[in-house]
């Protein structure tokens, strides 16, 4: 299998807040949620959280740890239909 990754992941296990705006009917919604690392790398961050998001979601990321504080969700699915969804976010 032919690997996609620009840059070498290490494991990352710190819990963060993060935001996302999200587009209801009527109402653009700004949700505070918190997130759990897996993996982290110079490009971008696995997460794991409770909220459903969605690839193209701009993701807000509070931590000074971090080294970039915005990033785009590249990917999502549930992880083994238990309400915790992990996601691939590319830092911006």
């Amino acid at each position: 299998m032919f690997e996609q990754r620009q840059f070498e992941r290490k494991p990352y296990n710190e819990t963060f807040y993060c935001a996302v705006s999200v587009l209801d009917i009527m109402d653009t919604k700004i949700l505070n949620l918190v997130a759990r690392g897996v993996d982290i790398s110079e490009g971008g961050i696995g997460i794991k959280t409770d909220y459903p998001l969605e690839p193209g979601h701009v993701l807000r990321l509070h931590n000074s740890g971090l080294p970039k504080n915005v990033g785009v969700v590249r990917w999502s699915r549930n992880d083994k239909g238990n309400g915790i969804y992990m996601a691939g976010v590319k830092f911006v």
